[in-house]
């Protein structure tokens, strides 16, 4: 397994991916009656999503065991707190994915809840965060 640093970013860009290839389909208006061949790559792009939330709150959880100025109680409450946001969110996109036709609206609204903007900006905070760890010790006057 990768470094959790490493793990954690590469996990934020796969979710960053598939959220905006979901907001770009969202746009499209694509209802229930339209002719709809693509929902077999919505949901694809909606478990990918799901998936890297789960692996980026699992990397988050064991950036302390690698980096000791991150293994404090504020962000250990952070990235609790964070997974259950992450839950919340799996649970909408577990119940999107089930859909036979995935339509932009049902997108629209997923990406208009507030759980889903918080999660999103959670992960880009974590990620700037720790940022910096993936640097070379060396590289300390920066």
């Amino acid at each position: 397994m990768d470094q959790p640093v490493t793990e954690l970013r590469a996990q934020i860009e796969e979710m960053e991916s598939s959220y905006e290839f979901l907001i770009s389909f969202a746009g499209q208006g694509v209802g229930r009656e339209a002719v709809q061949s693509s929902t077999d790559q919505i949901r694809e792009f909606v478990t990918g999503f799901e998936e890297s939330l789960d692996a980026a709150v699992d990397a988050a959880l064991a950036v302390p065991e690698e980096h000791d100025e991150l293994d404090t109680e504020a962000y250990l409450t952070f990235v609790e707190d964070l997974s259950a946001e992450v839950e919340e969110a799996r649970n909408v996109l577990v119940l999107l994915g089930q859909q036979d036709r995935i339509t932009s609206a049902q997108v629209d609204n997923m990406n208009g809840m507030s759980v889903f903007q918080s999660v999103v900006m959670k992960l880009f905070f974590l990620d700037e965060l720790t940022d910096h760890l993936e640097r070379n010790s060396g590289d300390e006057d920066e």
